[in-house]
This record gives structure tokens, sequence and C-alpha cells, in this order.
């Protein structure tokens, strides 16, 4: 396929879609070829869904993506829950609660998060913005670990520059206290030898290894740069990191008064980091003393890291040092294959070709408009090229990725159009947690849940090829999704639900679950194969083998099965259609996605 030179194409409908499906670029209208297109572009998508991009086409449906507005704000969300929590407790037992006074629940960030994912239109967005948060990783395991502020904040931050430049992303990241605290740049202070004060060297060396250059030296198709020894080349060295962490001093809470300060509450969190060129905070602290010490907060003198220098200027402008070292991070011709191939990984394949990272990072390089870092840019050009759309390269072998757990989560419940009366949909997802080991923004470490090089024993190691996702795979993890699809399916309990206080009167309209009376008619033995090729379609985009449709089938005839008056029994009808779900998203054909 795609070898057409000098070869003739007719086709009885005498169009012009002959050529273009000997080229692989005319599948569409294909409704597998669109729900295997939302597998790597969204949480996943119900029937109606993959019906619109078949008819839309896949390039038209990603502009009209890309065009949508952030209209959900992750904070905001959990201010209405913290704020309706305080309401009902000061009517109950008259006092003075107030958001200051009133403790937050971190997984107040958990319920908003999936109220969002299930609401809000721009699908593509909250599906990159997921793929930001496993690149650039802050985790609730952490200091801040009890503050939904501080988990909704920076996803926020993640929501609004998904389709921005990476050079504004990675200033926003610097600058928020998540970040700052979970790589403990908060407060770093200017050197003092006297105090035996030094900078804190963990956001200079994380920012370099995991948000932009990475280790080694790459050429622009992500292949690691030998020197004439054969060696690899490192990026940075040592006193690289030294002199960038001298550059990340002076910088505290936004609501400080001086440099050293501590968060004020949890609102602090949300407020972009304030710079002081100079710690003040004896004098702040002690204001009766007639000669406070007053030190440099940000270290003064030039700063050399990756073969550039930034010029030795007072410390009171000390805060262009920063934007200095960033406009550096950005520019380096390792950032392009750098970040191409982490969204790559994260959307559509493990062990993207080196001519496929290549093309990627040269739109991250040049827009085509002159424009350097344009994520909107690159997020299209990963999910149009011919690697990810084209039957042929999904077929080779290595292609794609083991389904990450929690979107395997957000697959089925997005795939069946989870149903909540009223549409606010409560979930802290706990559960999930504990049954996957995964959720947004509670990986284990800034490393992620997995890292972008784990190769897993077997074939995969023997062909020197990545499995990044397997890393989460084992006896514990493995049984723990079995269980929980059981959970979901089975006995339908596919949220998390819990009160948001002591007391708090259940309200079962906002504990969501699945509508399955709508496929009922589908159960019958002779509709069997629609059944099954109905999710097949929705879940797996059509890849289930012959066998493991038979194989269903068969099990699916075993069943106890019963109507009256033609009308199946409501108990056996959804059992046949939770078995069909279980099995499916249980397959290897499901849980590779290629």
């Amino acid at each position: 396929m795609g070898n057409i030179p000098n070869v003739s194409v007719t086709s009885s409908s005498g169009g012009n879609t002959n050529i273009r499906t000997l080229q692989q670029n005319g599948y569409l209208p294909n409704q597998s070829a669109a729900s295997r297109f939302l597998s790597q572009a969204t949480f996943g998508a119900d029937s109606v869904e993959i019906k619109k991009v078949a008819e839309l086409g896949i390039e038209k449906w990603l502009d009209d993506q890309l065009a949508l507005p952030n209209t959900f704000s992750l904070q905001d969300y959990v201010q209405r829950i913290h704020q309706a929590k305080v309401d009902s407790l000061n009517r109950t037992s008259p006092g003075n609660l107030t958001l200051l006074t009133s403790g937050a629940n971190d997984w107040y960030f958990d319920v908003a998060w999936f109220q969002g994912s299930m609401t809000a239109a721009d699908l593509l967005r909250w599906r990159v913005a997921f793929a930001l948060s496993e690149t650039f990783v802050t985790s609730r395991i952490s200091s801040f670990g009890n503050n939904p502020y501080a988990l909704a904040s920076y996803y926020d931050v993640l929501m609004k520059n998904a389709f921005g430049n990476y050079r504004t992303l990675i200033d926003s990241v610097t600058y928020h206290p998540s970040m700052a605290v979970y790589l403990t740049y908060m407060n770093n202070h200017a050197t003092n030898v006297a105090g035996k004060i030094f900078p804190d060297e963990n956001y200079a060396r994380e920012v370099m290894q995991l948000f932009s250059v990475g280790l080694y030296e790459l050429n622009n198709d992500g292949t690691e740069k030998t020197d004439a020894s054969g060696e690899l080349i490192p990026t940075y060295g040592n006193d690289d990191i030294a002199d960038l962490a001298k550059v990340f001093t002076g910088l505290s809470w936004g609501d400080s008064r001086y440099l050293g300060d501590r968060d004020k509450d949890v609102f602090s969190y949300t407020k972009r980091l304030k710079f002081f060129p100079v710690d003040s905070s004896d004098a702040i602290i002690r204001p009766w003393k007639t000669n406070p010490t007053i030190l440099d907060g940000h270290e003064y003198g030039t700063k050399t890291f990756l073969g550039s220098t930034i010029p030795a200027r007072p410390i009171e402008q000390g805060e262009q040092d920063i934007q200095d070292a960033l406009d550096i991070l950005s520019n380096h011709p390792n950032v392009g294959p750098f970040i191409s191939r982490r969204l790559i990984q994260r959307l559509v394949t493990s062990n993207p070709s080196p001519e496929y990272i290549d093309r990627v990072a040269s739109v991250f390089n040049n827009n085509g408009s002159g424009v350097r870092g344009d994520l909107k840019a690159v997020v299209k050009a990963i999910l149009l090229d011919n690697d990810a759309r084209s039957c042929e390269c999904s077929e080779k072998p290595f292609a794609g990725m083991l389904r990450e757990p929690f979107v395997r989560y957000m697959n089925l419940v997005r795939g069946l159009n989870l149903e909540a009366n009223g549409g606010v949909f409560r979930n802290r997802m706990n559960e999930v947690y504990n049954q996957t080991e995964q959720r947004p923004l509670n990986s284990p470490s800034v490393f992620n849940f997995f890292l972008p090089d784990y190769i897993p024993d077997g074939k995969l190691k023997e062909a020197e090829k990545f499995g990044p996702e397997f890393q989460l795979l084992n006896s514990q993890t493995l049984t723990g999704y079995l269980n929980a699809l059981n959970a979901w399916l089975i006995y339908n309990n596919p949220v998390d639900y819990s009160g948001y206080f002591s007391g708090e009167r259940n309200k079962a309209d906002e504990r969501p679950s699945f509508n399955l009376a709508k496929y009922h008619s589908l159960t019958k033995n002779n509709r069997l194969t629609e059944l099954i090729d109905k999710f097949n379609l929705i879940l797996a985009h059509g890849r289930l083998s012959e066998n493991a449709v038979a194989d269903i089938k068969t099990v699916l005839l075993q069943m106890p099965y019963a109507e009256t008056n033609g009308v199946p029994n409501v108990n056996e009808a959804n059992r046949r259609i939770q078995m069909v779900l279980f099995l499916i998203m249980a397959s290897p054909d499901y849980l590779i996605n290629r």
C-alpha cells in the first residue's frame, strides 16, 4: 500500500476516492477509523461522536476542537464545592465558618476534574492536558497533597496552555507555587556562605532533564548524537545545574511579605510567584531593629548553562535572569524532538519512528508562520501524521501502546455515555486509584507513573523497544483492573460517590450510572453479533479478532436469557451487555491500542 507509481485505479462510483484509498487517506467516512482516531485524541467517545467524526472528517473535527475555548475552571469548581459545604454547615449549625476556616479535601479536585472531563465540549484539550500533566509533573504525594486548590490551579495552567505556546507554558509552570513547592525552589535563596545557604538545585535539574532538553543531545528526529568516540553527548553537567539554580533564586509566594515567608492559606497556591531581589525578612519580622540584616535574595553575577551566559545585572533586575533562562531552554534544539516524542508517546505510540518525531519536531521548531513552540500546531501534526493515521503503520510490529489504566476507565465511562440526572457527576475517583494506581496529579514521583524509556521483559526487550505503560502492569494492578471492571460493570458502580461533609444528605442525582436499557434489543440471540460489533467499535475501534468475537458470542449464548412477549428479561439482558463489555476491555485487542 502507498506504492502507487504507474498504477491505474478505478472505482465503480467514478469518483476520486479510488486513488485516495490506495494512498491511505481515503478511509473516511469510516466509523472504525473515526473511533481509532478518537482513541488517540480523546479519553474515549460514544457512537454519536464516532459518527460525527466519520461524517466531518478528522481534520475538520480537529480544527473545530482546536478552536474551542477553555470554558471549565477546576479551581472555580473546587471553590463552588467548598463554598456549598460552608453554606450548608452554617445553615445546619449556625456559625461563622468561611472558606479559610473550613477544610477542603484533596478529592474535591478529583470531583472537579471528573465533572469537567464528562461535560466540557473541548474533548481534545482534556486529553492533551492529561498528557502534559504526565510530562510537567507535580503530584499530591507532596506537602500540598491535602489542598485541592493547589492541584486544581496547576491543572488549570495545563488546560489553558494545552494549545498555546511552549514558552508560555514553561513560564507558567515555573511560576506556579505547586511546582515551586514540589521541586523545592520556593523561597530559594542566594548563596550565603556564612549562613551555609546555597541555591536549591532540584528544579534546575528537573526543568532540563524532564521539561525541556533531556539528558543527551538529540538530532531533530529524536535520535541521540554521539561524539567522535561514539559516546553519547550529555546535554548538561553539574556546573550547568549549579548556575541555573542561581537563576531560580528570590521567588516566593504570591502573597508573601518577604522572601522566606510561608503560605498564608489554601489560596496561596493559586497566586503566581513573586520575585524578591533582597531578603528583608529580618526587618519585617523584627521591626524594632534599628540595623536589620538585609541579604541578597536573588543571586548576583553571570550564570552560564547550556552554552549560554546570562549577564550580570543588578539584583533588582534579577527577574530578567529567569526570563533569559527560560528563553535559553525554550530555544535549545533539543526541545522540539524531546517534547514531540513525549506527546507522541502519550497520544499515539510508545515507539515513534525517527521520521515521525522529525516531522512533528519540525512543526515545533516552525509552525509554518515562523512561530516556535506552537503546541496547537504540534498536536495537529501528531494526530494527522501518516504514522498515526495509516492502517499500514498501525500494523507494524510494536505499533501503538498499552492503554494506561486510567485511560481505560475513561474509555468506559465516556464510551457508554455515563449518565447523571441534572448533569452533575460526583466522583472522587479513590477506588479507581486504589485498583489501578493512577489518576490525575497522583504520580509517585516527578518521573510520572512510568518512564518514557521503560523496557519490559519479553519480546519488547528482545527488540529493544519501549513500553512505558507496562511499568504500571503487575499482578496487583492487573487483578485490580479486572476487579474494577467487575465493580464498574457487573455492579453498575462506576463512580466513587462520597459526601462533602459529615451529615450531608445523599444526593442520588449526583451518583451517575450506566443506562444499559438502550442496548437491550441487541441482546436477543439473533442480534448478538450486532451487540458485540457495537462495543467493538466504541472501545476497540473494530480490532477484535474473529476468534475473539466468536468466543464472546459463545459465552453469551451460554448465559441465561429469557423474553416475555419479545421483550428481554431486564437482568439477563443487562448481564449479557456487562459480559460483552468486560470481555472486550479485558482482551489484548482492546488493551493494546494500535
